[in-house]
């Protein structure tokens, strides 16, 4: 009877420090948990607080020859530039019922251009635009100076800077853009070229003969932006000479010369976009610890997560016309595979930076303007790497995506330059939680 009475006693008092236990352990006061939580930091991060930090612009990624678009322009006290276009390839035979045939003749050409509304300017009573033959070879390589301005050959105008011009071929008064779309070439300059159609076109198929092309130019004031052109045409199929066929074909090499140039010495301005191509490469050698904001301390950037990154870049005035860009443009940065301060502006490229796509916004943008390029990912990735590797500096450039949208760029501060202007980083990050076992 007593050995059964003292371990029931004993199982009791078990079950009841048992509970105790887990009482304590369940029913904790929060702020005496064990470990503790991390906080999250926000870094402004220039030149004075990164390891390195170099910065430098490149142009030559766009000419107007890749542009999306031709400029012309006269009359006005920006620029004047002048379209120059070919047509290599005439289709020189024709389907018809039965099969193929050969063409007798070309008949009612018309040189097509559409025009780009949102950047042509018209002068108050209409901006005449003429169709004019080019008696000099030239290749896309050419500017205002030259006909051809490839690597080791260089070849001015015979007749100077401008182009080498003959006759009129057909002429328009734009008095104002067309946006009806039941017309045939809405929003188009539609140049007729007549009797002239055969010969031309006769001369343009034949492959012996040097095809010197034609030039698109403002005669009085006016600026007109227009995509590639195209010759739309009526021919007369051999085999049935009575009947008619409408073909087209596109340029197969345009460019536009200009007699302005963007100033290249560019030192203390980053720049982005133009017809030049104008990109902005960037070195950033991060610290693995950053100071804060508000706080003298040291946060550790390496092992944390990067909530938010960003490249904070502060506009400039406009440029100097004509080289501000006037429409919205499309940018992206891109990651370097090497250091640009070795290879320039063929250092090779990694990838795209997912996320850092935006819109420069010439009408929104004056001086003290701030532009925000999201990082995130790419410093995500950077903190990442594990704190006893060693990392390479970030390297990347900020582009037009894609190059030659507009004529024009734009400027923001470099490191080198105005210091009320200087570029920097922004981090919102969280160190690791440190968790201590008690």
């Amino acid at each position: 009877m007593k050995p059964r009475l003292y371990f029931g006693l004993l199982l009791v008092l078990v079950v009841a420090l048992t509970g105790c236990s887990r009482d304590e352990i369940v029913n904790v006061d929060p702020d005496a948990a064990p470990g503790r939580s991390s906080p999250t930091y926000e870094a402004l991060l220039d030149a004075s607080t990164l390891n390195a930090w170099i910065d430098t612009v490149y142009p030559g990624f766009a000419s107007a020859a890749t542009a999306g678009y031709i400029q012309i322009e006269d009359g006005t006290p920006d620029v004047t530039s002048r379209g120059l276009f070919r047509f290599d390839v005439i289709q020189d035979s024709v389907f018809v019922p039965g099969g193929s045939t050969g063409i007798v003749g070309f008949d009612s050409a018309r040189v097509v251009f559409a025009l780009d509304s949102a950047r042509t300017v018209l002068a108050g009573g209409g901006t005449t635009a003429q169709l004019v033959s080019v008696e000099q070879e030239w290749d896309i390589s050419a500017n205002w100076e030259l006909a051809v301005d490839s690597p080791g050959v260089s070849i001015p105008w015979t007749a100077g800077p401008g182009g080498s011009l003959g006759v009129v071929m057909s002429e328009v008064l734009v008095s104002e853009i067309v946006t009806d779309t039941t017309t045939e070439f809405p929003d188009s300059i539609v140049f007729e070229l007549g009797e002239a159609s055969d010969s031309l076109l006769s001369l343009w198929n034949d492959t012996t003969q040097v095809n010197t092309g034609l030039a698109i130019v403002v005669a009085d004031s006016g600026r007109l932006v227009a995509f590639r052109p195209k010759v739309v045409y009526v021919v007369y199929p051999e085999v049935q000479p009575d009947t008619t066929v409408t073909l087209q074909e596109f340029a197969t090499a345009g460019t536009f010369i200009f007699d302005q140039t963007a100033v290249t010495n560019v030192e203390g301005i980053l720049r982005v976009g133009g017809v030049d191509g104008w990109r902005s490469f960037i070195e950033l050698d991060v610290p693995d610890s950053v100071p804060v904001v508000g706080s003298t301390e040291l946060a550790p950037l390496r092992g944390s997560s990067v909530n938010k990154a960003e490249l904070v870049l502060t506009s400039f005035d406009p440029p100097t016309p004509p080289f501000g860009a006037e429409t919205d443009f499309l940018t992206a940065v891109s990651e370097l595979a090497d250091d640009f301060g070795i290879y320039g502006p063929k250092t090779p490229i990694a990838g795209p930076v997912v996320g850092s796509e935006g819109i420069v916004k010439p009408d929104f943008l004056e001086a003290d303007s701030i532009v925000s390029i999201d990082l995130t990912l790419l410093f995500q990735a950077w903190a990442k790497i594990p704190v006893d590797s060693l990392v390479p500096p970030v390297r990347i450039q900020y582009r037009a995506a894609p190059d030659g949208q507009t004529f024009g760029f734009w400027e923001f501060g470099a490191i080198d330059g105005d210091p009320a202007y200087a570029p920097f980083l922004r981090i919102v990050f969280t160190p690791p939680v440190g968790f201590t076992i008690p």
